[in-house]
């Protein structure tokens, strides 16, 4: 029984020790997740950006979060979201995106911004 207990102790340091800060995911992490957990990073990383953008377009910090909930959904209704898409476009485009072996180390987060400017651009 104490052996059992050792190692499972050894097992949740070493998982611990292996998870890297958000800011430093990458290819590899997103490879990783199972598709729940895509979906729950990217609702994160848009419902950030859009409350960053909603923020500066309301006159940066605004602290009534009903006026904030406002104006994000008056970006929303308007186009204007810098993250317009739904996270099912950016799930599939970060899958492409990974697919090559010589993106996997590029983070998250800004193969996100990447992928964005591209769809935009294309847009237009």
């Amino acid at each position: 029984m104490l052996l059992a207990w050792a190692a499972f102790l050894a097992g949740t340091g070493v998982t611990y020790q292996a998870r890297r800060p958000w800011k430093l995911y990458d290819g590899h992490e997103w490879q990783g997740f199972a598709p729940g957990e895509k979906q729950a990073y990217l609702a994160g990383f848009l419902a950030g950006a859009g409350l960053m953008q909603a923020e500066a377009v309301g006159g940066g910090g605004v602290a009534d979060s009903g006026r904030v909930a406002a104006v994000l959904d008056s970006l929303d209704r308007a186009g204007a979201l810098h993250f317009a898409h739904g996270g099912s476009v950016y799930a599939a485009r970060l899958g492409d995106f990974y697919w090559w072996e010589n993106h996997k180390p590029e983070r998250l987060y800004l193969a996100l911004r990447d992928i964005n400017q591209r769809m935009r651009q294309a847009e237009q």
